[in-house]
């Protein structure tokens, strides 16, 4: 998070090297620090977020249009009709569009109606989406399916349907993005999509033990996503 703090992250970085850190494992919001990081002498990967500058930086993400298609995919054929993307932040370029792509491009596919809604910065920094949700729905009262771009969005979906006394899954089936905690503690759980966050975690500490042993690793992997089916 001390991307947004230029002088943090330049006193965090120097507090690294001078700890002999055998590596860092970057996860940020922000693609502005690569250049700063690729020159800080150690092996670095980041998780999930393309940085802009940086070749020797290795990039680990999950599979997120993959993810889109799986989403859309099990609406459909749950015989939904009128689908409805509460997806990532306007006019911010980031890993969750890639959602977006995913699920427009298996409607396309199929003849189905369906529709993306940014959020705006305000609600993505908040972590609060019910007024973005609540205006989407009014505006899109045809909706009977629903992907949230998060198990934290679509949980706050799950409110609001409850609210205007929407039944879920019998009026809107809603699934969700990243299979944590949350997705199975709502009533209803929520089908989501799982992203493999154990196995990235693993493989980006094997990638810098390569990369200290001065051997090639690749620049992107793209790690495979999976559907898990709840309430």
């Amino acid at each position: 998070n001390s991307a947004n703090n230029p002088k943090k992250e330049r006193m965090n970085i120097q507090m690294l090297v001078q700890m002999q850190a055998d590596g860092i494992v970057i996860m940020t919001n922000s693609d502005r620090t690569g250049k700063k990081i690729a020159e800080c002498g150690l092996p670095v990967v980041v998780m999930d977020r393309k940085l802009s500058e940086g070749r020797e930086i290795a990039f680990i993400e999950s599979d997120h249009y993959k993810g889109g298609k799986l989403a859309a995919e099990h609406l459909i054929e749950c015989g939904c009709k009128n689908l409805l993307h509460f997806g990532g932040v306007a006019g911010k370029d980031m890993p969750a569009d890639r959602r977006a792509d995913g699920f427009l491009r298996v409607c396309r596919e199929r003849g189905i109606e369906g529709e993306v809604l940014l959020s705006g910065r305000l609600s993505y920094g908040s972590m609060h989406y019910e007024s973005y949700i609540e205006k989407g729905l009014l505006e899109h009262p045809e909706t009977d399916g629903i992907f949230a771009s998060s198990d934290l969005i679509a949980a706050q979906v799950l409110q609001r349907l409850y609210a205007m006394g929407k039944r879920v899954p019998e009026d809107i089936k809603v699934i969700g993005f990243d299979d944590t905690v949350i997705a199975g503690i709502t009533t209803p759980s929520i089908t989501t999509i799982h992203q493999p966050i154990e196995e990235m975690s693993e493989l980006s500490i094997a990638y810098i033990d390569r990369r200290r042993k001065g051997e090639m690793v690749p620049n992107v992997t793209t790690m495979p996503v999976s559907l898990v089916v709840r309430d």
